[in-house]
């Protein structure tokens, strides 16, 4: 039978012993370690393991992901970087996707959900629905983005369905919605800051002079248009 020397039989239990460890490390305390929460997520509470961990009432700013299964990649912990791959804890639905966060960058990749936004104005609610969409962050500054992003405004009188592709314009992530209504063309242009920040435009072309649903939740006449601006932050 051959014996291993001492100093291999101490490297072989050393990296069992590291294995043991980050097995049951716990998800809530790597999650509080990361740069994550500075950046806008939460959850009610955080269980499990770093491999296998739970998130119930997660949200992402004010916009809520609901209950989630969590995991953070360990290799990505050596480049400095926090990455948590996130999915429902129902099999096959939204969303899905991950989250990394480091000193200066924020990134999400691959994410498909759909997200109750809270209200622009009262009486206008929007639900958006991102597929396969990513932004990265370095610096505040939007790097890159990409994937589909649909948004479905709801309104006390009427209601819009917008579509279009995410993309960076001036530093920020702009979602770029367009589409139409019984009352003619409509967008909806959403630019996203790295401090969180957001501004919002929503534009109705040709709605007629009698429409005062529009006019009563905020919009403005601007030549043949209807128009409501705002802003808020996400977090």
């Amino acid at each position: 039978m051959t014996v291993l020397p001492a100093r291999t039989l101490a490297a072989v239990f050393a990296a069992a012993l590291v294995l043991f460890l980050l097995i049951l490390f716990p998800l809530a305390f790597a999650l509080s370690l990361s740069p994550l929460p500075a950046q806008g997520f939460h959850a009610r509470s955080v269980s499990g393991s770093i491999w296998s961990g739970h998130a119930a009432g997660a949200g992402f700013g004010s916009a809520s992901l609901g209950d989630l299964r969590l995991s953070l990649s360990p290799l990505a912990l050596l480049t400095g970087k926090a990455r948590f791959r996130f999915a429902p804890e129902a099999e096959g639905a939204a969303p899905v996707g991950a989250l990394e966060a480091a000193r200066g960058a924020f990134s999400a990749e691959g994410v498909t959900a759909a997200i109750p936004m809270p209200p622009l104005v009262p009486g206008i609610a929007a639900t958006l629905s991102l597929q396969d969409f990513s932004v990265a962050f370095a610096d505040k500054v939007c790097r890159t983005a990409s994937g589909a992003v649909s948004a479905d405004v709801r309104m006390e009188t009427s209601s819009m369905s917008l579509a279009g592709t995410a993309t960076c314009a001036d530093g920020r992530l702009l979602l770029p919605l367009t589409g139409r209504t019984p009352a003619g063309d409509a967008s909806l242009f959403v630019h996203v800051a790295g401090d969180a920040g957001y501004t919002y435009e929503i534009k109705v072309a040709g709605a007629p002079d009698t429409d005062a649903g529009l006019l009563a939740a905020g919009f403005v006449r601007e030549g043949g248009n209807l128009v409501l601006r705002g802003e808020g932050r996400l977090q």
